[in-house]
């Protein structure tokens, strides 16, 4: 019993280190180092980075000893998808149009799901899988903000030396956030002084980050976890006093180095794409040139969507041509537009699923759950709105795992829908 206990907690540091740690990989060429960003693959695979969570992901479920009729969920859900996308891949087709592009896009939204199979299948009552992520935020974050540095730039870089980070303005840098608060809410008690020495380095890497959802969640987190330990200690004037500072120093900190990379941002995202420029843009009166470019997709794919009842139900015959629009930065709109209503339906009925399943057990839920709650609404309904989050490995792993291990704590003896 000790050998199997120490066997789960070895694959359980293997998880979470693997499915946080920002490599990749390319099917035509090993680890992903490239000094420029790829910032189009253009629907080639062989340049598509992807990350070893993956791998993490398939090994685990491979090897990994436990009961897989506690993914019932999961199974479900991923069953449903391939259901709906085979309707969808046989009503809209009109006989003409290659289905090879969609199969692709099938595979994209489907291979994430992995994520949540494995965390509704693990165990992890002695929270390994926050110390993993811990460790990687320890060891990345230092060493991007240096090598940032040392390249020269205050604006987070890519390339790492030993690696590059595929996407890490986009979506590494926001699931860091998260990690951190899922980290954060689960070892405050027993790694408060580690999670206080990375809470000092976090403002400067998301400052640095200058994606806004990333720098909201942040300003989110420190403003709720930081407020709830201030209302808990409010009788105690020096704990008070501590907190209200740590916040203070995390804010300031946090809009001093931001406002140090005001020239490279501009070079970075253009006149009007910094933060100080949408705020000048709105002062003015006028919406900020992304969000109208923002706006414009969502017309432009929601004409489509709505172009026949057709359409509206299964979608088109092929995903928007790449030379009008590769995407249009939400993951719903997407979805609906290739595929019609009925390829929502298994997500959005998990999402129904999951939100009875919390408001069945609100009075007995812990604040940890309550925050885990939190970190997946904020990925699978707020950031999946602004950008395409659950069909890209790394992000999309990382929330359907998540996922899962929040399921595996609402009830955590499901069989294929019978409670155990």
């Amino acid at each position: 019993m000790m050998f199997q206990n120490k066997n789960k907690n070895v694959w359980l540091w293997c998880i979470g280190l693997g499915i946080l740690f920002p490599l990749f990989f390319q099917l035509g060429g090993g680890i992903y180092r490239d000094v420029n960003a790829i910032i189009d693959s253009q629907g080639l695979l062989t340049k598509l980075p992807l990350p070893i969570s993956i791998l993490t992901c398939v090994a685990a479920l491979l090897f990994l000893p436990g009961d897989r009729r506690k993914a019932g969920p999961a199974l479900a859900m991923i069953f449903a998808t391939i259901f709906v996308s085979l309707i969808s891949l046989w009503f809209a087709a009109d006989g003409l149009t290659s289905p090879q592009r969609k199969l692709i896009v099938v595979l994209q939204i489907l291979l994430p799901m992995v994520g949540l199979l494995l965390g509704q299948v693990i165990d992890d009552k002695e929270k390994i899988i926050a110390r993993a992520f811990l460790v990687v935020l320890s060891i990345v974050i230092p060493w991007q903000l240096l090598a940032t540095w040392f390249q020269g730039g205050l604006i987070l870089t890519n390339y790492l030396y030993a690696f590059s980070i595929y996407s890490h303005f986009q979506y590494v840098t926001l699931i860091f956030v998260c990690a951190f608060a899922y980290s954060l809410t689960s070892l405050w008690k027993e790694h408060r002084q580690w999670l206080c020495l990375i809470g000092l380095l976090m403002p400067v890497y998301v400052a640095a980050s200058l994606s806004f959802l990333t720098i909201f969640a942040f300003i989110a987190l420190v403003a709720v976890f930081g407020g709830r330990e201030w209302w808990a200690h409010r009788t105690n004037s020096r704990v008070g006093i501590a907190t209200l500072s740590a916040i203070a120093v995390v804010v300031l900190g946090g809009l001093a180095y931001f406002g140090n990379m005001d020239g490279q941002r501009t070079s970075v995202e253009g006149e009007h794409g910094s933060f100080i420029g949408k705020f000048k843009t709105l002062a003015q009166g006028k919406i900020p040139m992304n969000v109208q470019e923002r706006f414009g997709d969502w017309r432009l794919f929601g004409n489509g969507i709505i172009e026949t009842p057709k359409t509206v139900l299964v979608g088109h015959s092929e995903p928007m041509p790449r030379e009008i629009r590769s995407s249009p930065h939400n993951w719903y709109i997407d979805t609906l537009y290739t595929f019609g209503l009925v390829a929502l339906l298994p997500v959005l009925s998990m999402i129904g699923f999951t939100a009875y399943l919390c408001w069945r057990q609100r009075k007995t839920l812990s604040a940890e759950t309550w925050w885990l709650v939190a970190i997946i609404f904020y990925l699978v309904i707020i950031d999946s709105n602004f950008k395409v989050t659950l069909r890209q490995p790394y992000p999309g792993i990382f929330a359907y795992f998540l996922w899962g291990v929040l399921l595996s704590r609402l009830r955590p003896a499901v069989v294929f829908g019978r409670d155990a």
